[in-house]
């Protein structure tokens, strides 16, 4: 009887690490310390993050901050046209319905943010466990050139009342400086911030009036000297 009382236990232990592993984060662009294959090392004192998919908090919780990290990558970053279209690819592990999804970028390391796409509902919709998933994202004509950090954020529709966020460090080339205007995101499901309930049908209420009520924003990046 002990024999299967602790075959029960390492099972339902194996489970529980597995349903904390199986969710989704950010593949490519490399998200900060991501452990996929051509990613660059991580920052002096900081370690490969094996556990990019779990979510950074819930309502009433906070795990991690914005990005999951906050030292970008050092070195070389990949290069991207203002104008040009971003293939991304998430690593799923579970969809959870799918849910809501941001992108972002910022121009000082995660201080402001400009929202540059939002995908309401349908993102990361009917994929199964461990399937694949890709979302183009376009950056603005008009983004000035520097070094930015993309920003992931989604809100999934099923399960516990979470946020996940990955965030990778590009360059842009476009404009020698200039003004860029977006909204600013929603951190919904993430320590003290709008809580959206779980929305598993199409008539459910599903917090899309909190994306409707986002705040213009406008930042300035100086010209290059």
């Amino acid at each position: 009887m002990m024999f299967k009382t602790t075959i029960l236990a390492f099972a339902v232990a194996a489970l529980s690490v597995l349903s904390v592993d199986a969710h989704v984060g950010l593949k490519s662009p490399c998200p900060r310390y991501g452990p996929f294959a051509g990613c660059p090392a991580p920052p002096k004192g900081q370690k490969v993050d094996y556990d990019i998919r779990t979510p950074i908090g819930v309502h009433n919780r906070v795990d991690f901050p914005i990005c999951k990290h906050k030292a970008p990558f050092t070195g070389k970053r990949p290069v991207y046209k203002a104008g040009q279209t971003i293939k991304t690819e998430y690593d799923v592990g579970a969809a959870h319905g799918g849910g809501h999804c941001q992108w972002a970028l910022s121009y000082d390391n995660g201080k402001t943010w400009v929202v540059i796409q939002t995908l309401i509902r349908d993102c990361l919709r009917n994929v199964p466990n461990f399937g694949k998933y890709s979302a183009n994202v376009k950056i603005p004509a008009n983004a000035p050139s520097g070094k930015v950090t993309f920003m992931w954020l989604w809100n999934n529709a099923i399960g516990n009342r979470e946020l996940y966020s990955n965030c990778a460090d590009i360059e842009i080339k476009g404009r020698n400086g200039g003004k860029l205007t977006g909204l600013v995101p929603l951190f919904a499901n993430y320590g003290k911030s709008p809580r959206i309930p779980e929305f598993p049908n199409k008539k459910d209420k599903d917090g899309r009036e909190l994306f409707a009520k986002r705040k213009a924003i406008t930042i300035t990046v100086p010209k290059a000297k």
